[in-house]
């Protein structure tokens, strides 16, 4: 199937709904496209359409945030493509093609222009037994009990160094789970300087830490251990999780949450040859961009996460940005009402972006990550160990020779949560990682393929 848009946004969180919303009334034909059913992106986990959840997603935190997602859904100039992964992104002429794949199959989307707002993923953090059933990104279990009220485990342990963590811990314990620990490797006191360090930022986002703040005398309350200074050493168990051993001692548990940050999902705009630079402390790369969002490429666009892990209303400051950038290099608003538009989401974004850099320092995981074993999996996807990967490492490999011996990062992931790990076991700053293939997400064989 081929399909004709002016833009084509890929991802439909906050990033790309505010960039369809600065956009609308121009005319324009926007498609945009998420591998969730319906929009909202991670931060908001709307629940299935024949779904009711009480109370869904209370407090002021996500109360922009819902409120944007209803003039979103109102739109009438987009063209809603959920359940679709994007699998790649090329030059076609003058525009681009984007290649999705989706319930109905392969599609091609061709387009004038393209924004990139994909978001984020936790940082995959190899330990012995992180491959047990009952091990999940912190995210993962957010997600479970944002959308459905879910919480998959009997007794969780979150353990990092991000403090989401205590956010995660609170909805959990709010939607009837228990939590047996939360777990931060860096003692209190580091924490404590990292935040004295900028208190520019830290007194002009004191909301933000409040609801920390709030998060953690829940979890008081509610008899939860929070610990500081514990770091997690592995995760205990046969054939599923049944405790961790940390450097304090064991803890029962059924459930882990891992948390030591976040990192960009930038593979669409690196297989474009877009300009990345290094994201942040937990690694993976952050896509360049100018004053108005565009890359390196002209006329691809990127927002949110994609251009560095700065939180939800960063991304919404971004893809209003990218959407006036969008109007000006379409020729649909003339400069100077650009300029006068963009001033509110550009201060917006900056003010952001400063707050970001605070949370960056506090929730640093450089020296706090698990070490793990020689046969220890680096590369879950393709079952490579971490003396399989050293071994070519010892010989001078670079993140793709490495690859191409040892098979790390050519599975389902295409290197999305492996990445970060060779790159730091590399240690290499001129390092730039995996290149970038087609698909970009995993893809049937018959979408490969084509019509019979």
């Amino acid at each position: 199937m081929a399909d004709a848009f002016d833009l084509v946004i890929i991802g439909g969180g906050p990033a790309g709904q505010a960039a369809a919303l600065a956009l609308d009334g121009h005319g324009l034909s926007i498609a945009v496209v998420d591998e969730q059913l319906r929009p909202g992106g991670q931060i908001l986990r709307q629940p299935p359409a024949t779904f009711r959840v009480a109370n869904w997603l209370p407090g002021k935190t996500y109360d922009p945030l819902k409120a944007q997602l209803a003039r979103f859904a109102a739109l009438d100039s987009v063209e809603w493509l959920g359940g679709h992964s994007a699998i790649g992104l090329l030059r076609d002429g003058e525009g681009f093609a984007v290649q999705a794949s989706g319930p109905e199959g392969a599609r091609r989307l061709a387009t004038r222009r393209v924004l990139v707002a994909a978001g984020c993923q936790d940082l995959a953090v190899p330990l012995p037994g992180w491959t047990l059933p009952g091990v999940y990104a912190a995210g993962g279990i957010q997600a479970f009990v944002k959308s459905q009220q879910i919480v998959p485990g009997e007794r969780v342990v979150l353990a990092g160094t991000h403090p989401l963590m205590l956010m995660i811990a609170a909805q959990i314990v709010a939607a009837g789970g228990t939590v047996a620990s939360v777990l931060f490797a860096q003692d209190m006191g580091t924490m404590v300087r990292s935040v004295l360090a900028r208190t520019g930022a830290a007194l002009g986002y004191a909301t933000d830490l409040m609801a920390a703040a709030g998060a953690m005398m829940a979890l008081r309350r509610a008899g939860v251990p929070v610990r500081f200074g514990v770091g997690l050493e592995a995760v205990l168990g046969d054939t599923r999780v049944t405790a961790v051993r940390t450097s304090a001692g064991e803890i029962a548990c059924d459930a882990v949450g891992l948390c030591y940050g976040f990192v960009p999902q930038s593979a669409l705009p690196r297989m474009a040859g877009a300009r990345v630079r290094p994201a942040g402390p937990a690694g993976g790369w952050a896509v360049l961009a100018d004053e108005w969002m565009e890359s390196s490429i002209p006329g691809l666009f990127v927002a949110g996460e994609t251009t560095g892990v700065a939180g939800a209303p960063a991304a919404m400051a971004a893809g209003e940005l990218a959407g006036i950038g969008i109007a000006r290099k379409m020729g649909l608003i003339d400069a100077t009402t650009a300029s006068r538009s963009a001033g509110t989401p550009r201060r917006a974004h900056a003010d952001r972006l400063e707050f970001a850099a605070l949370l960056d320092a506090v929730a640093d995981p450089t020296g706090h990550l698990p070490r793990p074993a020689p046969d220890t999996i680096a590369c879950r996807c393709e079952d490579v160990t971490f003396a399989a990967i050293d071994a070519e490492i010892a010989g001078g490999g670079s993140a793709n020779a490495v690859k191409l011996v040892t098979r790390c990062g050519m599975g389902p992931c295409q290197g999305r949560n492996c990445e970060p790990t060779l790159l730091r076991r590399i240690g290499r700053a001129d390092d730039p990682g995996f290149t970038q293939r087609f698909p970009a997400r995993p893809v049937t064989i018959g979408d490969l393929a084509g019509p019979a």
